[in-house]
């Protein structure tokens, strides 16, 4: 085995606890006396989590880790995780202690872009090291909240194969993996390979449709809409007129439960791994590793409604409000009657490849090496349609073509480290190094059909002359960094970076961490760092439109002409934090360790997604189908279009000068203008969005990880105890720029959200019982509660009463509340020989769900023309699916 890859390779997995090459470059560390918190968890851990995915398995075995799908549209189909609460984007991935290359599917909602796990086989892995501490000064960018480091299979001889089917009990989310490990060579070179097959169905929980319950019986509906408003909320008779319209979807194949929004995506995944090295003498070492991946998702969007494609214009004198000669209105003319059901699909392509060289010179230990990774991603709206298209012609495409977004990174590395002896303890390590970076983003456009005018209603296409382009900066690192062992019980490392960026300038950040043994059985250990994060490409040039039944959203560059026309300056600047930990590490005999750290970050400059009303108030109105409009035919105005002496919306002034200036909308009567027209179903509010530095932050909080390995006559018990506890504070906001006329960039109860949308603590309780050829796996998972709030004032005072309220400057705000959820999972593997293993296990044997929608919410809406259609709150980590049974079949070879 090539004795110089030691960042490259690992030990054996039984010496998996000794050895430690994440968060310290001296050499031979051992993780039990670390400086700074690291959490191993090994292959087997993972695959006895039962989780269906990468991501998941380790969020079982790390508490401050959570997987979950962030944002909506195209976002939910990539899985991202969290640490600590803080963004995806603030934790770092390295391979084999290489940068992980991220994805081009950006969340329009939180900027999220870190790399997609999902492409790394669980085959592949021999152990993670989890570094639950900021490391900006010795990894660069990202590396705010933490690190995972994923240590590759270096097996020579043999192989394995295995398979595992799994189910959620009330109904859905069949899930069929197939992979395989095989590795052959010999002591001086080796090559390992991976290989993995993963097919998910969606699963859904959705209930009984809002509207259909309406059109079920729609004397009911008005008389609930009509009588159960709050005194001084107007509702027009544009429900009359929905009610007619919409009396197809009784047609619908799914009728009365259609609307799937929200339902997790089906996925077809391939991901394939190989490391290799090979030594070319005792004292140099060539390695190599990579990884291709193919995945295609496919989700349901919000179901449209009949009355939503506005019509067709069959006479072409702009307005739809004519009669046809078999006496069809034309705003019945509908290309789908009983309305549809559109989709979201991509295809994507993941690559990496990594070469290195590694040796050992005049006791410089030394690696060189270059790393390239891709994410590419074709993106598909199917079964849909092109409102403005029909509107003017009848006719319109179903499938469209939306683009493709992709991103690059190449990564050039040399690190050196050498011990000198200065006469303290034990030798110093000095260690050095320089790195380029070359990073690439960019979104092509969709097919003209696809963006012309309304676009692909659900997610319309990239416009060429909006949204896309290429992009790309380069940036140049060096690092310094110093270990001193002054006296056998201390040791204090010592490390500061420098970056310089070609888009925003340079960041230089620094840490001190140290630790001191009282005894063999009591450390303490701390952490004093700053750290920073470049903002990805893709935040700082994302453009699309985002929609909805009934709203809109063009989401703007932040480093465009149009947002530095509205007054934010020069685009995104990097984050930067603030990081302190202090932790107490107890091993009172053998089998026992425990470790508890406390840490403080604070972030500024927090990248997030600012968004500002531009016209909000029709959505009450009759739909008449007119052209009239000040800024587009398709856009609410001041106008009175419907001749109720009510001016139709409110809007933005500035903001509407800007966005009919660089083309996101269309001019007066003029829906082919460069940007066309949004949805015009969009008709209760459009806004815009775009990623800006507006936020500071602190999170604060405890880790706690003790295990105790217990023996007995007939067997062994492994004990586990891990949790973390988490509070997060928004310390400032920054408000718009004066040229939006006081609009307002975040509400009070969007930052409120930020602070309480997760789960307050996390703990893991584990006992894994070995009995002869049997082992239980008895995982218990507690989840703390969390909570968003939703306005409160279109409710009337009986519906409130009923409500927690929380009262915000003067607007009034309801509790969506998640309470702590308690899931218990088991797991029985039977070894029948050294080779085979057979395992059959539930997760969430008891089928707990998180909390409903508040009941009186639920009631209100019930029966009237409201988009009900989920009844579970969402936004916890385990989801609103309920228990999932598990069967599992391995092989070693």
């Amino acid at each position: 085995m090539p004795n110089a890859l030691a960042q490259a390779v690992s030990e054996q997995a039984d010496e998996i606890s000794e050895v430690l090459v994440t968060g310290t470059r001296r050499s031979g560390m051992a993780v039990s006396d670390s400086p700074a918190p690291v959490q191993m968890v090994n292959a087997e851990m993972l695959a006895e989590s039962g989780s269906p995915d990468l991501m998941n398995a380790i969020a079982t075995q790390v508490p401050s880790y959570n997987a979950e799908q962030r944002g909506s549209d195209m976002a939910s189909q990539t899985l991202t995780a969290s640490m600590r609460a803080l963004s995806p984007n603030h934790a770092l991935v390295l391979i084999n202690g290489k940068r992980r290359h991220i994805t081009s599917n950006v969340a329009a909602g939180t900027g999220a872009a870190a790399a997609d796990m999902s492409f790394i086989p669980s085959s592949a892995i021999n152990h993670l090291e989890v570094l639950t501490d900021g490391a900006a000064a010795l990894y660069g960018s990202d590396a705010i909240a933490g690190v995972i480091n994923i240590i590759l299979k270096d097996d020579y001889q043999g192989g394995s194969f295995r398979s595992n089917i799994s189910e959620y009990t009330d109904g859905g989310g069949y899930t069929t993996n197939v992979q395989g490990n095989y590795g052959f060579g010999s002591d001086t070179a080796f090559v390992n390979m991976s290989l993995e097959f993963e097919e998910r169905a969606t699963v859904t929980r959705s209930v009984v449709y809002g509207p259909a319950e309406c059109i079920m019986d729609a004397v009911e509906c008005m008389n609930r809409i009509t009588n159960g408003t709050p005194s001084g909320y107007s509702v027009s008779g544009a429900y009359r007129t929905y009610l007619q319209r919409d009396a197809g979807m009784v047609n619908h194949p799914e009728y009365p439960v259609m609307n799937h929004v929200g339902d997790p995506p089906e996925i077809n995944r391939i991901a394939s791994f190989i490391n290799a090295g090979y030594e070319i003498n005792e004292n140099l070492d060539l390695y190599a590793f990579g990884s291709f991946g193919k995945k295609r998702a496919e989700s349901l969007e919000t179901y449209r409604r009949p009355s939503q494609d506005g019509g067709y214009d069959a006479n072409g004198d702009g307005d739809r409000n004519d009669i046809t000669a078999d006496g069809t209105p034309e705003y019945m003319i509908n290309k789908y009657p009983a309305g549809f059901n559109p989709m979201e699909k991509s295809e994507e392509d993941d690559v990496s490849l990594t070469i290195g060289l590694a040796g050992e010179n005049n006791g410089w230990m030394w690696d060189l090496a270059t790393v390239y990774g891709s994410n590419e991603m074709d993106v598909y709206t199917t079964n849909s349609m092109n409102f403005t298209l029909w509107n003017e012609t009848g006719q319109s495409q179903e499938d469209f073509y939306d683009g493709t977004y992709w991103a690059k990174q190449w990564t050039t590395s040399l690190d050196a480290s050498k011990e000198y002896d200065i006469g303290l303890a034990a030798p110093m390590t000095f260690a050095t190094g320089l790195e380029y970076r070359k990073d690439e983003y960019g979104i092509k456009p969709g097919e003209p059909a696809s963006y012309y005018g309304a676009g692909a209603s659900s997610f319309p296409g990239y416009n060429p002359a909006t949204n896309t382009g290429s992009y790309d900066r380069n940036s140049y690192a060096t690092f310094l960094n110093f270990i001193f062992v002054p006296t056998n019980e201390w040791l204090v490392d010592v490390a500061v970076r420098y970056e310089d960026y070609s888009d925003f300038g340079n960041e230089t950040v620094g840490k001190i961490t140290t630790r001191y043994d009282f005894t063999d059985a009591i450390a303490v250990r701390g952490t004093i760092s700053t750290g920073f994060r470049a903002p990805t490409l893709g935040e700082g040039f994302y453009s699309a439109v985002n929609v909805g039944p009934t709203s809109a959203s063009p989401q703007l560059q932040p480093n465009s002409a149009a947002a530095a026309e509205l007054g934010f300056g020069a685009g995104l600047q990097p984050e930067t934090s603030e990081n302190i930990s202090v932790g107490l590490v107890f091993t009172p005999f053998r089998g026992l360790t425990s470790t508890i750290d406390a840490y403080q970050i604070d972030i500024s400059d927090r990248i997030q997604r600012g968004s500002f009303s531009f016209s909000t108030g029709q959505g009450t109105n009759t739909i008449t189908g007119r052209t009239t409009g000040k800024y587009n035919s398709q856009l609410p105005d001041p106008a009175d279009t419907n001749g109720d002496g009510t001016p139709d919306a409110t809007f933005n002034e500035a903001l509407g000068k800007a966005l009919v200036k660089f083309g996101y909308i269309g001019v007066w009567n003029d829906p082919a203008a460069p940007g066309g027209s949004l949805d015009p179903s969009a008709r209760a509010s459009i806004s815009v969005s775009m990623f800006n530095n507006s936020l500071d932050t602190r999170t604060t909080g405890v880790d706690w990880v003790t295990t105790y390995n217990t023996g007995f006559d007939w067997g062994s018990i492994d004990w586990t105890l891990a949790a973390n506890y988490n509070k997060t504070e928004v310390l400032s906001a920054k408000a718009a720029p004066a040229s939006l006329g006081g609009a307002t960039m975040y509400s009070l109860s969007s930052l409120s959200n930020e602070e309480t949308n997760s789960p307050k603590y996390r703990i893991n309780l584990g006992a894994r019982i070995s009995v002869g050829d049997f082992t239980i796996n008895l995982r218990e998972n507690i989840y703390g509660p969390q909570y968003t709030l939703s306005s409160a004032s279109s409710y009337p005072q009986s519906v409130r009463d009923e409500l927690d309220l929380v009262t915000l400057g003067t607007g009034l705000y309801y509790k969506n509340q998640i309470n702590e959820l308690y899931m218990t999972n088991v797991e029985v593997t039977y070894t029948p020989t050294d080779k085979l293993r057979l395992s059959l296990g539930m997760d969430n044997i008891f089928n707990e769900y998180p909390d409903k929608t508040p009941s009186a919410i639920w009631n209100y809406n019930e029966e009237r023309y409201a988009n009900t259609s989920r009844a579970y709150l969402t936004g916890s980590p385990v989801g609103f699916f309920g228990s999932r049974w598990f069967a599992k079949l391995g092989y070693d070879f």
